[in-house]
């Protein structure tokens, strides 16, 4: 069982976060406005996107971000950790081929075996972020700091922290056992690492964020960071009007107001809504041990930096 983390911690305090969530939930959002209050803050944050998205581009409205940070903008550098970079990354630090080792990657059948073999694109992207985390700047610091890892949705996130574990059983002495015990310890590392969990406020991401919550915390050797909620709307009357609904509701029909009939019957069903978002916001806080960190919707539907900024500072407790 994980000790569950202080929700006084500071929550840039970890270099290396990770955030997981089933599709579609505003992992990468999140992921970019704490960066953007990181930069703010004056630190070096790294946003890092597993290699077949490029949500960043947009959000940042850069061009391609490639396998090499990238400054996007405002203090923030992004990646996209694409499993060839990483792969070429990993037999050139880790196998001693020298010159061979682009030899190797460029040989098709070879590369074609590498690609799809399993385990071989986790353990190489593992390797990268373990490097990521160990950069160091000339005078000692961390290059990156922090580092936010906006991972694939449940299952492959699962997958990839898995993975260590599975393998440890089943390597020999060699470079890729030393590296599956050193990204095991970086892992397991509660003053580095955490992973964040983030859904929406509704019936199906919440089952299944209670699901992999319990599944972490009964199967895994990962520190848990904070659940972030996003999404959560704001409550459409205040108590003052709500109590005086009925009377304007019984006004409107005698007087044959439609106009107003329809915008109580539209502040009834907001009501509603609103209620069943709490409902849903109390079953996570019954049963998850971690910060639970509500985030508003956003006023408009393409997201502009200034509200990314904004959602930052709400992330991090800060109302300013």
């Amino acid at each position: 069982m994980i000790t569950p983390l202080s929700p006084a911690r500071d929550p840039f305090a970890h270099r290396l976060q990770l955030f997981t969530g089933k599709g579609g939930v505003g992992k990468s959002t999140l992921v970019a406005s704490l960066a953007l209050e990181a930069a703010r803050r004056g630190m070096r944050p790294l946003v890092v996107e597993l290699g077949h998205r490029a949500s960043m581009e947009a959000v940042f409205g850069q061009g391609p971000i490639g396998y090499e940070p990238h400054d996007v903008g405002r203090g923030v550098s992004a990646m996209n950790l694409g499993v060839e970079g990483a792969l070429a990354d990993y037999v050139s630090d880790n196998l001693r081929l020298g010159g061979f080792a682009k030899l190797v990657l460029d040989n098709k059948a070879l590369g074609r075996f590498l690609y799809a073999a399993p385990g071989v694109a986790e353990v190489v992207t593992l390797s990268k972020l373990k490097s990521l985390v160990e950069m160091r700047k000339a005078d000692g610091q961390p290059y990156w700091h922090p580092i936010y890892v906006d991972l694939d949705a449940t299952g492959h996130a699962l997958m990839l922290l898995e993975l260590p574990r599975v393998l440890d059983g089943l390597v020999g002495a060699g470079p890729l056992r030393r590296l599956l015990s050193s990204v095991s310890d970086l892992l397991a590392d509660s003053n580095k690492v955490i992973l964040n969990l983030v859904t929406l406020p509704t019936e199906l991401p919440v089952q299944e964020t209670l699901e992999l919550y319990e599944n972490l915390d009964r199967d895994h050797r990962i520190q848990l960071g904070r659940l972030y909620v996003n999404q959560v709307p704001a409550e459409p009357l205040s108590y003052q009007a709500l109590s005086v609904v009925d009377d304007l509701a019984e006004a409107g029909m005698r007087a044959g107001d439609r106009e107003l009939s329809d915008d109580i019957a539209l502040g009834r069903a907001a009501l509603r809504r609103f209620g069943r978002v709490r409902d849903q916001l109390k079953r996570l806080s019954a049963r998850v041990r971690i910060p639970l960190v509500e985030l508003p919707r956003l006023t408009t539907g393409e997201v502009s930096l200034q509200e990314l900024q904004r959602l930052g500072r709400l992330a991090v407790g800060d109302e300013a």
